[in-house]
């Protein structure tokens, strides 16, 4: 999935490389995420650096440069593409 924040595109990825690294690196555990916005940025930094990664792609944006790109805008947009890329396992489940 794609997402633009401040003109720059990124891919995101939901895989267990993103989670590990969120939980590791920021504390934030997937089942226990909250409405906090700086967390939610902070695992869509997560997945895009691993999307990057994936994609093959250089990936240069430090957490907090990453989260200076998220304006108060960019909520709905990056709110949304959390629940679809994190609601995909549970359609699977049905």
């Amino acid at each position: 999935m794609k997402l633009v924040l401040s003109g720059k595109e990124f891919h995101l990825r939901a895989d267990f490389l993103a989670f590990k690294q969120a939980q590791q690196e920021a504390g934030i555990e997937l089942g226990k995420l909250t409405d906090n916005p700086v967390d939610a940025g902070t695992l869509v930094y997560f997945m895009a650096r691993s999307g990057a990664k994936h994609a093959e792609i250089p990936f240069k944006y430090k957490l907090d440069d990453f989260l200076a790109l998220i304006d108060f805008q960019n909520v709905d947009e990056l709110s949304a593409a959390l629940e679809e890329l994190l609601s995909k396992g549970e359609e699977k489940k049905s």
